[in-house]
């Protein structure tokens, strides 16, 4: 079982406090800077060096001071540094000071600002009044809060990571998405908020605290009930995939007792805090009509996952469980309507197909089986109605042939993106017991070897597909690497409802079109219509958030050493340019990929802030918008000043699936 902290309460309440508050400040600075909150706003540059010693000002930091009240004196002094991605960022714990300056320069007084200091700023000097009445603006001051203490409770009682190679693949799966939530994703500075739980319904079910999750259940009168292709009448039931003998006899009495006939009643799992809140809030009608029942008896032992609303078996089972929950989570709500399902196996039959046409992808891509589902969809209910999207379940199928290896370990990428000095329980990082298996030293050149590795398997892979028209959302909470016996091998891939791609490359290899349901006057995301709108998600969801959070941590890990950002984007460049070459593109293919990954002076941008803050409502997908930032790819190789002010343009807004 995981320890505990051996920090004494006070001291560790307050340390956590101060990493929650910096972790969170920095992470609102970056993005401010990269969706261009400051442009067009009063900013200079002063020299460090004309700063008055006892700000404590970080050695080598940048200053840009936004003049916030010019004609009181007033600024926020915001410390940074050159970077790679996006061009400067905050210099980690170094805070933002409020100064007030006297007129003949020198510094009156100054304070150190919190996040929320920081974003009424925001509001007061970056939005009209028109914008600061919107609903999205209280929002985000709500997420941010949430944010906060969320983050300081996983800090101070989460108990300290725990793995070993000797884990299981299933054992090793279930520790790294612990260390991946401490995180959650690394692109959106408010993610970790979860709004919906209070304290003790977070330490109950949020990954982080390694506590066991036991099942609810609902009896719904099957008539109610749409299925997968894979959970048809005949096919397995929830109760038999996802319990042991004993807790389907217990389940099994329960139903006998109540006279409900299994022939015409179907018992769904249920998370246990929707059971608790979600249902008597959003189902109280259908459960007083007695459309279905809940159960009395609570059976099957699961773990959080890093998406909160997956779970994970205890044991060596290769079911993990998919429910929805009624919380809120990256500006939208964690249902789970039967459309996405139908959407999944989609996506599925997709990826299936392009297995076919690529004999590498054949060995290197390994899918989990998502066409197990239940949704209560009752007659008269369409895909997209309210209500019954709060209740369902995905029982999603690793593949037995990588659970069953014991030469494998399955490895989340989002777990590879949070180093210890982001949360000093998540333990050494994975690349560590990586290096030791492979016999290699500790310092930066085999870190960059390893890095250099995991980048050859990824790219090859999101490469292939992308050749064949298909993007995957390839973000490290859906990107799982297998690795066997030390040596990446491949690529597994989860939560298929959002598989981009572009019809004509799907035609051209004989690839079917999914026909995905999408919700008439939203925003299409599935569907692209040029090979440059496919690519948008390589380059953000792939190489910014996912590669990007790698990067940044194996830095924070080894700068001390000399590794530094920019030798592993070199190093990411390399093997990027390598696997272009060596993937079969058509000349137009390749020619695309070049001019946009290397030559273009823009990368895509995806933003996260400006959308929820114009957010009117609360939809069932993120809040997302497009804007561009200087290539990554240029930036590593030219020898132009690296923290050269450039604005980061308009951002439009949309919404992606989550």
């Amino acid at each position: 079982m995981p320890t505990a902290p051996s920090f004494p309460d006070a001291s560790l309440r307050g340390e956590a406090a101060r990493l929650a508050e910096a972790r969170l400040l920095g992470d609102l600075v970056d993005t401010l800077l990269a969706e261009g909150f400051l442009d067009g706003q009063p900013v200079d540059w002063p020299a460090p060096g004309a700063l008055p010693a006892g700000l404590g000002w970080p050695s080598g930091a940048e200053c840009l001071r936004w003049w916030v009240a010019p004609e009181a004196g007033r600024a926020l002094l915001l410390p940074l540094r050159g970077a790679v991605l996006p061009p400067r960022r905050h210099v980690a714990g170094a805070g933002v000071l409020a100064v007030g300056f006297r007129a003949d320069g020198g510094i009156a007084e100054w304070r150190r600002l919190t996040s929320a200091e920081l974003f009424e700023q925001v509001e007061a000097s970056c939005l009209d009044e028109t914008r600061r009445q919107q609903p999205g603006v209280a929002n985000v001051r709500r997420l941010l809060a949430t944010t906060l203490w969320q983050t300081r409770q996983s800090i101070a009682e989460a108990p300290l990571f725990e793995a070993s190679l000797g884990q299981s693949a299933a054992a090793g799966l279930r520790s790294l998405e612990r260390r991946a939530a401490l995180r959650d994703r690394p692109f959106h500075p408010l993610a970790r908020a979860k709004e919906g739980l209070d304290e003790e319904d977070h330490r109950r079910h949020a990954a982080e605290f390694a506590r066991p999750i036991r099942l609810r259940w609902l009896a719904i009168r099957r008539e109610s009930v749409a299925t997968g292709s894979a959970a048809m009448p005949g096919a397995p039931e929830p109760m038999a995939l996802l319990l042991d003998e004993a807790g389907r006899a217990e389940l099994e009495a329960e139903m006998a007792r109540r006279g409900l006939n299994r022939e015409a009643w179907l018992a769904l799992p249920v998370h246990p805090w929707q059971h608790e809140h979600g249902l008597p809030r959003h189902l109280g009608d259908m459960l007083a009509a007695g459309e279905g029942m809940a159960l009395e008896t609570a059976v099957g032992d699961f773990g959080a996952t890093s998406s909160l609303r997956s779970l994970a078996p205890l044991g060596e089972g290769r079911f993990h469980l998919k429910l929805p929950m009624a919380v809120f989570s990256l500006g939208a709500a964690r249902y789970l309507p039967a459309v996405k399902l139908i959407n999944g196996e989609g996506g599925q039959t997709l990826l299936e197909q392009a297995r076919e046409r690529d004999a590498v992808l054949a060995e290197r891509l390994h899918l989990c089986d998502e066409r197990r589902w239940w949704s209560y969809l009752p007659r008269g209910s369409g895909l997209f109605d309210d209500p019954p999207r709060h209740l369902g379940a995905l029982a999603r199928e690793y593949p037995r042939v990588l659970l069953q290896d014991p030469t494998v370990r399955l490895l989340p990428m989002a777990a590879l993106g949070v180093s210890t000095a982001q949360a000093a329980c998540a333990g050494e990082h994975p690349f560590a017991a990586w290096r030791r298996q492979r016999g290699l030293d500790d310092g930066p050149a085999a870190t960059v070897t390893l890095f250099g590795e995991l980048c050859d398997v990824f790219f090859e892979v999101a490469l292939r597909l992308y050749r064949l028209g298909l993007m995957p959302e390839i973000h490290g909470q859906n990107a799982v690497l297998v690795c066997r016996d030390g040596r990446l091998q491949g690529l597994l891939l989860r939560d298929h409802d959002s598989v981009r791609l572009h019809r004509p490359w799907l035609d051209r290899h004989a690839i079917d079109d999914p026909q995905y349901r999408i919700r008439p006057g939203y925003s299409n995301s599935l569907y692209n219509d040029t090979p440059r709108d496919l690519l948008f998600y390589f380059q953000t969801l792939g190489v910014q958030v996912n590669l990007g959070a790698i990067v940044d941590s194996l830095v924070i890990e080894h700068g001390h050493q000399g590794l530094t950002e920019v030798r592993l984007w070199q190093a990411m460049r390399e093997r990027l340019e390598a696997m272009i070459a060596a993937v079969p593109f058509d000349d137009a293919q390749r020619c695309t990929l070049n001019e946009e990954l290397f030559a273009a002076p823009r990368w895509p941008l995806k933003c996260v802030l400006r959308p929820l803050l114009e957010q009117q409502g609360v939809p069932g997908s993120m809040p997302s918008g497009k804007s561009s930032q200087p290539n990554p790819f240029r930036r590593v190789v030219e020898t132009e000043d690296l923290v050269n002010p450039a604005s980061s343009g308009e951002c439009v807004v949309g919404t992606e699936p989550v």
